[in-house]
């Protein structure tokens, strides 16, 4: 028997995957993958960020920054600046590029759930579901293990 904890466990997992998967195609066109699209989400949101304070944010060491940070500059979606009042410290912007791939990509994971949202109601574990469906592992469990979802 499942608990109905490990259930919302599996529903989140798979409602996870539907979401990040929004945005991939189109992270995979610009030659990057998901840790560069968190790295830019949050430099865009906070331009001017200092490096460090990136890396407490996503709770990475520095040495896994690296080489996400130099893609991202190849790429021309951000630049690195330094700060004006301690040339120790150095500043991440987004340029016009990265911020016109985040607001894509913002769009895209948005849309998705505005749709959800309309085809499944707020409810969260409805919603859930609804991100759930597409996934071939979900639809497996519900069928071959059974499982008696709520509508």
């Amino acid at each position: 028997m499942i608990l109905r904890s490990e259930k919302d466990l599996m529903l989140f997992y798979f409602g996870y995957k539907t979401f990040i998967n929004a945005a991939d195609e189109l992270i995979q066109s610009y030659g990057i993958g998901r840790q560069h699209h968190r790295f830019l989400f949050f430099i865009c949101y906070y331009p001017g960020i200092h490096v460090s304070a990136l890396l407490e944010i996503l709770e990475i060491s520095k040495q896994g920054a690296q080489s996400a940070l130099k893609v991202l500059k190849s790429r021309g979606l951000i630049i690195e600046k330094t700060n004006q009042n301690d040339k120790r410290l150095k500043e991440l912007h987004p340029t016009e590029a990265g911020l016109s791939l985040i607001e894509s990509l913002c769009n895209a994971q948005l849309q998705l759930l505005n749709k959800i949202e309309s085809e499944y109601g707020s409810n969260w574990t409805e919603m859930m579901k609804g991100l759930s469906a597409p996934r071939p592992g979900y639809q497996m469990i519900k069928e071959k293990r059974g499982i008696a979802w709520k509508k």
